[in-house]
């Protein structure tokens, strides 16, 4: 027997209202088992496997409602579905998706969707099953056109602040160059100058003294150059390690003093330094230590007129060490302030020449590798500068004594760790797989835990997530170990929900202030 459909207005608009209930009947069934597909779905990032419900689903409860009020006759704008949807695309670029896999994890949407819609096959006519059919699907890829639009916007504004960056970094170094030749040649033509003299037969004994003093005062320049684009090398790879050592840094202040008095001398600056009566102790190295002071004092000295003042203060405030280094030179424009730590940055000019760059880059490096902060202010142009450094004291560097969950499947790296966190008087517990680790978990809480990414059973990842939920009341920072340090690989181990990302082979003493800090 053939059956015909006979369709009306109002039984088309019958038709939407059935489908309408139907989908808000089914809403829930119809994400939980969109989320099973997400997960179980080996082609999507395993950044998927540590977002809650919540996050996984995103705009896509939204989705369903406009979908349902559409359906229902509510006046739906195209617009705001975009937009919702281009939240989306933002989101998940944020949480690590390539575009093709948000594009699936919409495919894999609309397929259920599309399924639960075709139930009413029985129910309606094709002819009103396919108008529903038309009216969902379209709502559903407006969002994803709105997804996939500010995804690819959001990448080519990455992209091109990328170039720009490379422009300038290239310009930088042009203007690097050209500064470094300048450098290295004015104390070589000095030194040149003065073998010549020393080897004139009517050189006087005053003239020989002064010719040796400039060979030594140029040399030491020069030696300090090269030292400062060493060291800017071994920073930029992560090879320079802290020797901490009990240090005064009253004592250390004096010292680079004691250096550099000739040379304030020599261009009659007025000179002072103030300090407290008793000593300020630091936990540091030394040798960086007093290395951050000289480079402080020569940008000042660099930069300072003949006639000019340069006052060093050291005092204790907060349990930190405070440094302040003022000069009366050349100063900073506002507008240049922003960028004055940066690589190769020259933000201030004066008689003394521009300076390679490199002075304030490597101070607040080392500062920050201490676990201290730095900071730069200045009146504007001719105003003179001030910087500030603060440095925790001993007095309140006492031992972490933090209770850490060690997850790490190789066992000598287990033990190392375990070994260099006790110097900190840690507690630690090991665990060498996410199974274990959660085992322990369940039985008592901890401070800190350190998890390493790439476990036998489980992703660090989702393990991430499990042990999260056990403590939510007083979740412990989690610290990510992982031998992948690009920065795109940062901003996914932030995304999973870790406060730090520590690249192998971990830095110890990086680790150590980050617990302790912690």
């Amino acid at each position: 027997m053939n059956v015909a459909w006979f369709v009306t207005d109002s039984s088309m608009d019958s038709a939407f209202a059935t489908a309408a209930e139907h989908l808000a009947a089914c809403k829930q069934s119809l994400l939980t088992r969109w989320r099973e597909s997400v997960r179980a779905d080996s082609r999507l990032p395993d950044s998927r496997l540590t977002l809650s419900d919540r996050q996984l689903e995103d705009h896509l409860p939204d989705l369903i409602d406009t979908i349902i009020g559409a359906l229902r006759g509510d006046r739906i704008s195209s617009e705001q579905v975009r937009q919702n949807g281009a939240g989306h695309g933002s989101t998940r670029r944020a949480q690590g998706y390539l575009i093709a896999q948000a594009v699936w994890e919409f495919a894999m949407f609309r397929k259920l969707v599309r399924e639960s819609v075709e139930q009413l096959i029985a129910r309606l006519s094709p002819e009103c099953v396919f108008a529903v059919l038309d009216t969902v699907l379209n709502l559903i890829d407006i969002s994803e056109l709105g997804s996939v639009e500010r995804y690819v916007q959001e990448e080519q504004r990455e992209r091109d602040a990328a170039r720009e960056q490379l422009r300038r970094v290239d310009q930088q170094k042009d203007r690097f160059l050209a500064v470094l030749s300048h450098e290295l040649r004015n104390p070589l033509a000095s030194i040149r100058t003065a073998a010549h003299v020393l080897n004139g037969q009517h050189v006087t004994a005053s003239g020989r003294q002064r010719a040796l003093e400039i060979i030594d005062r140029q040399t030491r320049h020069q030696t300090r150059l090269i030292d400062d684009l060493l060291d800017l090398n071994r920073i930029s790879q992560g090879r320079i390690e802290l020797r901490l050592e009990p240090v005064d840094l009253r004592q250390a202040v004096k010292n680079v003093i004691d250096t550099y008095l000739p040379a304030i001398e020599s261009k009659s600056i007025s000179f002072r330094f103030d300090y407290p009566g008793r000593e300020i102790m630091l936990l540091a190295d030394s040798v960086r230590i007093e290395q951050i002071i000289s480079n402080l004092l020569t940008n000042s000295l660099k930069f300072t007129d003949s006639g000019g003042s340069i006052e060093l203060s050291l005092a204790a405030a907060d349990g930190c060490a405070v440094l302040t280094v003022r000069d009366s030179g050349a100063g900073i424009e506002p507008s240049r302030l922003a960028g004055v730590f940066e690589l190769f940055s020259q933000a201030r000019t004066g008689k003394g020449g521009e300076g390679l760059g490199i002075g304030l880059w490597l101070a607040r490096q080392l500062v920050e590798m201490h676990g201290g902060q730095i900071e730069l202010t200045s009146g504007g142009q001719n105003q003179g500068t001030q910087v500030v450094v603060r440095l925790k004291s001993m007095s309140t560097m006492g031992k972490a004594g933090k209770r850490i969950l060690l997850v790490e499947d190789d066992p000598d790296q287990r033990e190392l760790l375990a070994m260099a966190l006790a110097e900190i008087d840690a507690e630690v517990v090991g665990a060498k797989d996410g199974s274990e680790a959660i085992r322990i978990m369940k039985e008592r809480e901890f401070d800190v835990c350190l998890l390493d990414l790439s476990l036998p059973d489980i992703s660090g990842y989702e393990l991430i997530g499990r042990l999260t939920d056990l403590h939510r009341d007083r979740p412990p920072v989690m610290i990510a170990l992982t031998g992948y340090g690009r920065p795109e690989d940062a901003a996914r181990v932030k995304a999973a929900g870790f406060q730090h990302h520590v690249v192998k082979p971990a830095d110890i003493n990086q680790l150590q202030r980050l617990i302790g800090e912690s």
